[in-house]
């Protein structure tokens, strides 16, 4: 793998979170540290991101989050067409497009970061125009601007999207945050669900357009396996995973109506994963947003922890 180059983000004073992204990467945050733990899953680590688009970190996953059902669509007035051969995205194992456009195709230009007391900050930018090496994945000029603060024990992280033609830009993208279960211990471990309707998925893992009501609040992780989609939120949601008095969280400040749970059985992490619409919303045009020309759309989250580090 060539040398990916990683820009740093520290907690000024050097006594709280410190984070690590790649922007030739997709500004994978591939890093997050308190107290010298690290608090993501690495999974196939950078390596596999890079190589073989295998998600870990905290991931960016743009221009559609999770799945597509087939490989055209129609969307804000125009239509989407992708090559089944095409190595600009990656497929699920039932051969659907997964996850947007690999992660390389996505370089940022970091414009400058800073500190400001007690956090800093970091400010990028990606240009997807014409001349974008995935623009045929999706036909839309637009900007993307990436915003990460850092504070001694939160990250908040936001994307604005703005359309730079005279077309309107579909909004669905979502972010992949891998939280490692403190201490590792699945069996003891907790979560909360800030969450009361389900999506109900076919054999594809695509949402049907039914739901059913959702209990939400606190429930044991134990051997259970989760790979779910859930809109009605709490305002504003906050996802809890906690093990003994060690607890992470993941907040969605705005921008975000549905979730995904992602957290296989034997799995070691816990995915509270933010989406601007839900699966599949490009080719069904069910609860997508979309921005005028001249207008933007923002979305942010934050991780914060709690207890012992």
């Amino acid at each position: 793998m060539p040398d990916i180059e990683t820009v740093h983000l520290e907690c000024p004073g050097g006594q709280g979170m410190s984070a690590a992204f790649a922007p030739a990467a997709n500004m994978v945050l591939h890093s997050l540290t308190a107290g010298g733990r690290e608090l993501l899953a690495m999974r196939n680590g950078l390596e596999g991101y890079v190589e073989r688009a295998s998600t870990m970190g905290v991931p960016l996953l743009h221009p559609w989050a999770n799945r597509l059902g087939g490989l055209t669509y129609s969307a804000a007035g125009r239509e989407g067409a992708l090559d089944g051969e095409s190595a600009l995205f990656k497929r699920d194992p039932g051969g659907l497009p997964i996850h947007g456009a690999r992660p390389t195709l996505l370089q940022w230009e970091v414009l400058g970061t800073e500190s400001d007391g007690d956090t800093a900050s970091l400010l990028a930018r990606l240009e997807w125009d014409r001349g974008h090496p995935a623009f045929e994945l999706f036909p839309f000029p637009h900007r993307l601007e990436y915003r990460a603060r850092i504070a001694a024990t939160t990250i908040e992280i936001a994307v604005v999207l703005e359309p730079t033609d005279d077309a309107a830009v579909p909004v669905s993208f979502g972010f992949h945050p891998y939280l490692r279960i403190p201490g590792g211990a699945r069996a003891t471990a907790e979560m909360t669900l800030p969450v009361h309707r389900a999506l109900l998925n076919d054999e594809s893992l695509l949402p049907t357009g039914e739901t059913r009501p959702f209990e939400s609040g606190p429930r044991k992780l134990g051997d259970s396996d989760w790979d779910d989609e859930f809109s009605e939120l709490d305002d504003p949601p906050r996802f809890v995973l906690r093990t003994g008095d060690s607890e992470i969280s993941l907040t969605f400040l705005r921008g975000y109506a549905f979730a995904h749970v992602f957290a296989p059985a034997d799995s070691e992490f816990v995915c509270f994963e933010p989406m601007t619409a839900p699966t599949n919303a490009l080719v069904t045009g069910a609860d997508l947003p979309v921005v005028p020309p001249g207008g933007r759309y923002e979305a942010a989250f934050e991780i914060a922890l709690a207890g012992p580090t």
